[in-house]
């Protein structure tokens, strides 16, 4: 599978009212009064993932932004751009290993005194790939 390229949020897992994680799609979360407007705004993420093994997580720039704002945001190394319209949130690695994709996703646990790998695989779907708790599909 190429993974290289920028991929979109199509399904997300969402805990319903039976506190039971379930698969929906992009637009029915964001036609679902009853969640939090997080939950809503994660759906506006995308992922970039590059050939040098980075993964970027995207988010448009608000238009109602101000540029001046913006500006400082970026002189501050508080923001990066991706591109014109759209702000890297975060940016975190990538690797394939033995014919599969994983994605570190850096959180640091353990179990019983022993440490827990942070990498996570992407799992090929049968339109793109899951990720944790995203399903997506390139762009």
């Amino acid at each position: 599978m190429e993974i290289i390229g920028k991929w979109n949020i199509a399904e997300a897992k969402v805990m319903n009212k039976d506190f039971k994680m379930e698969w929906r799609t992009a637009a029915d979360i964001m036609a679902d009064d009853s969640l939090d407007d997080y939950v809503k705004q994660s759906i506006g993420y995308s992922y970039c993932f590059t050939e040098d093994g980075k993964a970027l997580t995207l988010f448009p720039i608000p238009a109602d932004a101000p540029k001046e704002e913006i500006d400082e945001a970026l002189a501050s190394g508080e923001m990066k751009l991706h591109d014109d319209s759209t702000m890297i949130l975060e940016e975190k690695a990538w690797k394939e290993e033995d014919g599969k994709l994983f994605y570190d996703t850096e959180a640091k646990a353990e179990v019983l005194g022993e440490k827990l790998s942070s990498w996570v695989e992407i799992k090929p779907t049968a339109d793109g790939i899951e990720l944790m708790a995203y399903r997506l599909v390139k762009e």
